[in-house]
Order: structure tokens, then sequence, then C-alpha cells
């Protein structure tokens, strides 16, 4: 028996994250909302954050299935100095968190700026176990 999903069910999980309305670096992984959008030392794990993500797709998958690209975000500037190793997703109507993933751990200064580039995220199809 084959296995198969409409694109039209993975798009729809992809453009809710395209709803995200903000995009933090921070230093470690947050798992709440208030971790990803409240500076590092304040409670959270935030080090910078852009409230203008930009999306583009969804697509076909480089693979299978679908893609939507987080387009960069240029010149973000850094609020806390750390090392940032996450790059989060937000929603802040419901205060979401809906998206972490890893990055290059880097050194950020206090007062620079950071340059978040395009990214993919990416749903496969459905394959057998």
């Amino acid at each position: 028996m084959g296995l198969s999903v409409h694109n039209d069910v993975l798009d729809a999980a992809l453009n809710v994250i395209a709803t995200a309305d903000r995009i933090s670096v921070c230093e470690t992984e947050p798992a709440t909302y208030a971790e990803a959008t409240t500076n590092k030392g304040g409670g959270g794990k935030k080090l910078a954050m852009s409230t203008s993500p930009t999306f583009t797709g969804p697509a076909d998958g480089d693979t299978s299935g679908r893609k939507i690209a987080v387009d960069e975000e240029a010149n973000i500037t850094v609020d806390v100095t750390g090392d940032a190793d996450h790059v989060a997703l937000c929603k802040s109507t419901g205060s979401l968190l809906y998206y972490v993933t890893t990055c290059t751990q880097q050194a950020l200064t206090q007062g620079n700026t950071v340059t978040i580039p395009t990214w993919d995220i990416e749903i496969a199809d459905p394959t057998a176990a």
C-alpha cells in the first residue's frame, strides 16, 4: 500500500509557520516563547531579535514534500553579548514558539549586528517505516 499526502496539507503547516512575527537569535535552546523573546540575563535566552521575518513559498521540497524559505534577516542589532547557537520563530499573538533550529555557533557582541541567512524548513512526504 502506498503512502501519500496532498501538498495542501503540508502547505497548511508551513503557512502557519509563515505567520511568525519574531525571529530570535538565542544562546542555548529556548523552550518557550518567553525564553525566545526575552534577553539573556533577564530570564530569557535571546541575544538579538527581528520583528519582521519574511518567508518565500511554500514550494516543492529539495528531495520530497514541501518547503518554505525563511528569508535573510540582515543587520539585526545584538542586544546582549553571548554565544549564539539557536534561531527561533515565534508568533506574538498567543505567545507561541513555533520553530527552533540550531545555527553555527558564533560569539555576538552587544551593539554589533548579526545577519541570519536564508534557510529552509522542509516537510518530507511520508515514507514506510
